[in-house]
């Protein structure tokens, strides 16, 4: 605490301390005072009892925006920092009942209009004879802090929404139905102003537009994009998802950003069945929309993250299997339920049993787990070895996958190199055991190059969908991945 005293007409600056004070008019105590403060990262400030602004150091200056103390020196803090009215009147209630405020946050735009977040600590000055003469604190930027709370609440909120994704459109008949609900349903969950769905013509090797939102009519019904040709048919071509944060800085396909497009950031997903593909999904002009005083609206470009393309991918994946209900898709029915590489159940094989094993662990209560797999570094194996050799490993693996579980258990082909597996019957411990055994089993075979998987696990309950089953199993397995790879993570809720 500071303490103001006055003796002979001189007056005197202390801070008090448990055990000690320290005279700060003694010249080396007010060099290491003053150095404490004015270098650290903290905000601090002395205002008298009127509000009065008489000593802040460089840290509070520029946290508001300012560029000098001089600049804010004399300022009334009201107007600096307690600029709404209701958080200053709740501020000084709770320092005149306690002398003392802690962690108070508010919100407010600096001298410079960027908008900050900041945590106040503050406690009231006092004379030697005890009266209140001021008031002193710190200031802590918090900003980015709340901006990731934000961030997971926002992630969280889609999460949400896409869960009930894959009933929406699995009701759908109409392929037009179907496209629009799909767009819709994206653009609000990706904060997106523009997407399309294209389908392939397989005999013609082209992408045409099926359906969009915010791109011109005249491009919807001329654009055709060939196979392999950038960038959406390269999409195709790959088969691999895309997100692109900055097109003008894009290693693979920098350009100037295009005038009919707001942003420079977009995803692109391939929509896939039994690994061939038949079309893709684009997001572009990622925004934030932020309302102003009188009711106008701003629009912020953002970029798009890596949790976004997750949710394209799954919605993707969603897509893909509905469009096997849509006339336009009947054909596709007469595919096998085998993956044609691997030679084990496909995607298509894999939602239809686990419906079936969801259906018969409601009525018998017994457990069901699932695990899904991730080759890990499987891209650099393939650029290593080529194609050939990389197919050799999926195929390989779906073999010891099979071997290594029972025969009641379900071994599928996921997607590209992700694997999952159906264990009626098994709980979270019998499934993590049976993870053991097909990790140990690959890393002690010899592959061209030794390989390691992430292993994800999940277990059902009465109150869980398939797709947010699914979804448990994939962040279990996203989080193997992103702890360093090569291990098994259970899912948290389990």
């Amino acid at each position: 605490m500071i303490k103001f005293e006055e003796a002979n007409g001189q007056k005197k600056l202390t801070y008090i301390v448990p055990s000690k004070e320290i005279n700060l008019a003694h010249p080396e105590s007010q060099y290491m005072f003053r150095r404490l403060v004015e270098k650290g990262y903290s905000g601090i400030f002395m205002a008298n009892i009127m509000g009065y602004l008489f000593y802040a150091n460089h840290a509070f200056v520029g946290m508001l925006g300012y560029e000098t103390k001089d600049d804010i020196i004399g300022m009334n803090l009201a107007d600096v920092v307690f600029k709404n009215p209701d958080a200053k009147m709740e501020f000084l209630k709770r320092l005149n009942s306690t002398g003392f405020v802690q962690d108070y946050g508010l919100s407010l735009a600096r001298k410079d209009g960027m908008n900050v977040v900041l945590s106040v600590t503050a406690s009231t000055i006092e004379s030697g004879e005890g009266k209140v003469i001021g008031i002193e604190g710190f200031v802590h930027d918090i900003t980015e802090k709340s901006n990731f709370g934000e961030a997971l609440l926002s992630e969280k909120q889609k999460l949400e929404q896409i869960l009930e994704f894959e009933e929406a459109i699995g009701s759908i008949k109409e392929f037009d139905a179907l496209v629009q609900c799909v767009i819709d349903r994206l653009t609000k969950v990706l904060d997106a102003q523009k997407c399309s769905i294209m389908l392939l013509d397989a005999e013609k090797k082209t992408l045409k537009v099926a359906g969009a939102k915010g791109i011109s009519d005249l491009i919807v019904k001329n654009a055709r994009i060939a196979l392999g040709e950038p960038i959406a048919g390269a999409v195709a071509g790959e088969g691999q998802p895309l997100l692109v944060k900055n097109i003008e800085y894009d290693k693979k396909y920098q350009r100037a950003n295009r005038p009919t497009y707001f942003g420079r950031s977009f995803m692109i997903a391939p929509m896939k069945l039994d690994d061939k593909v038949v079309g893709v999904i684009n997001i572009s002009d990622k925004t934030i929309r932020k309302a102003l005083n009188k009711g106008a609206r701003l629009n912020y470009e953002e970029t798009f993250t890596e949790t976004d393309l997750r949710i394209l991918c799954a919605v993707a994946r969603d897509v893909s299997v509905a469009l096997e209900n849509i006339e336009l898709f009947k054909e596709l029915n007469s595919l096998a339920v085998t993956d044609p590489l691997v030679h084990i159940y496909n995607y298509r094989q894999f939602s239809k049993s686990l419906d079936y094993e969801i259906k018969r662990s409601k009525r018998t209560e017994n457990a069901l787990c699932v695990i899904m797999i991730d080759v890990d570094d499987f891209k650099s194996y393939n650029d290593t070895f080529g194609h050939p050799e990389g197919d050799n490993l999926l195929r390989r693996l779906g073999q010891i996958f099979q071997k290594q579980l029972r025969e009641v258990d379900i071994v599928c082909r996921y997607a590209g190199d992700e694997f999952t597996m159906i264990l009626p019957d098994t709980n979270i411990e019998g499934a993590r055991r049976a993870a053991e055994k097909i990790k140990k089993a690959v890393e002690d075979f010899s592959f061209m190059k030794p390989v390691t998987l992430s292993i994800g696990i999940a277990a059902y309950r009465k109150d869980l969908s398939q797709h947010e089953l699914i979804v448990n199993v994939d962040k279990a397995l996203y989080r193997a991945k992103k702890e360093g790879k090569k291990r098994i993570c259970v899912d948290a809720s389990a």
